[in-house]
């Protein structure tokens, strides 16, 4: 499930540096980690067949129950019926059956892409000693739970997607191991130079114009499950913000109480300029800087502050230095992500059990 701050914005953003500059978010980067897992496959990947020997396909199941191997490993047919199913809540959970064949083709090659890179990424992370503590699982199912209204809630959504919270743990210690080896091997070690911040600032203008722009940080509460407890939620929003109207720190009180992961950052969620805001924010455009108010959106209740305002203009490049470093960074280490996948799939040894065509190339 999302959380708030990476769903602010209500049009989907390319993955520019003028969007960067304008909101940078820790999740956006969890997100392009995703795609690049999903999306990056192996040049030689034409030598990947799939296998006659297909394991019996359940009766209520989607796929085989085993739909490839890799390196040896078995990856799950329901795993892979997991993240179709992930797709297909998003557009109404239509039954399989009556999808286009190319689009169920698309859904079973793109997860199955998913599938063989994430766990050659693991196995490798693996080979390399790293590991992840129990309470670092812990820590990320609670960051998780925090975004739901209740254990129930947050069970019935896993339940949606094939998953339990056996499975999710399972899954974030993979997740997590992955991550802490990117890290290491390439995150760590990528460098961008000034003059390569300069140049590509000097070379690419138009991304750096912007119109109004606002800052804001909120605070996120969840609001009820129903009308007597959603008053009980809107009544501690309101009482929070008043502490804030007498003078209580924003930043603190937002990492001591909101449900987002900006709550980390004192609730910031950066600039935003007001065609790509939500309108539950848009009042933020008519506040002052260091005005306050109080909103609701489907996530709950939202305490929103202006912390700053930017008039239609060009970003100096003393501006967005951090986040256009930021920004080359993450694209070098893009190139190298993808550059160790292709090695770790030409190296290793995919055998596809399923007859959906080849894994998507990059």
């Amino acid at each position: 499930m999302l959380t708030y701050g990476y769903l602010l914005l209500k049009k989907e953003m390319s993955i520019t540096v003028k969007s960067l500059i304008k909101r940078s978010h820790p999740l956006f980067v969890s997100a392009i980690l995703i795609l690049l897992i999903s999306a990056a496959a192996s040049a030689g990947s034409q030598g990947e067949a799939a296998s006659e020997a297909v394991p019996q396909q359940a009766s209520s199941s989607i796929f085989p129950a085993v739909v490839a191997r890799v390196n040896g490993e078995e990856i799950q047919g329901k795993d892979l019926e997991s993240l179709v199913r992930q797709e297909l809540a998003s557009i109404g959970n239509p039954e399989w059956k009556d999808l286009r064949e190319d689009y169920r083709n698309q859904l079973t090659l793109s997860g199955l892409t998913q599938l063989i890179n994430s766990l050659m990424l693991y196995q490798k992370a693996a080979a390399t000693g790293i590991t992840v503590t129990e309470e670092e699982v812990q820590n990320a199912i609670k960051e998780i739970a925090k975004t739901f209204r209740s254990d129930a809630e947050m069970n019935a959504y896993l339940a949606s997607r094939n998953l339990d919270r056996m499975l999710l743990e399972k899954d974030l210690y993979k997740k997590l191991a992955v991550e802490k080896y990117i890290d290491e091997a390439i995150n760590k070690k990528v460098t961008v130079e000034p003059e390569e911040v300069a140049e590509y600032y000097s070379s690419h203008p138009s991304e750096f114009q912007h119109s109004d722009m606002v800052r804001v940080s909120h605070i996120l509460l969840p609001a009820g499950e129903n009308e007597q407890q959603d008053a009980a939620a809107r009544q501690r929003a309101e009482l929070l913000l008043a502490r804030i109207q007498k003078g209580e720190d924003f930043a603190k009180l937002a990492k001591e109480y909101s449900t987002d992961s900006s709550a980390a950052r004192g609730g910031d969620l950066g600039f935003s300029e007001k065609d790509s805001i939500i309108p539950e924010f848009a009042e933020a455009f008519s506040l002052p800087v260091g005005g306050v108010t109080l909103t609701k959106t489907q996530f709950g209740y939202h305490i929103i502050k202006v912390t700053d305002k930017k008039e239609e203009g060009l970003s100096a490049l003393e501006e967005v230095t951090e986040q256009l470093t930021n920004f080359l960074k993450r694209q070098k280490a893009q190139g190298q992500l993808v550059d160790l996948i292709n090695q770790l799939r030409n190296e290793g040894n995919v055998e596809i059990l399923v007859a959906a065509g080849q894994p998507i190339n990059r």
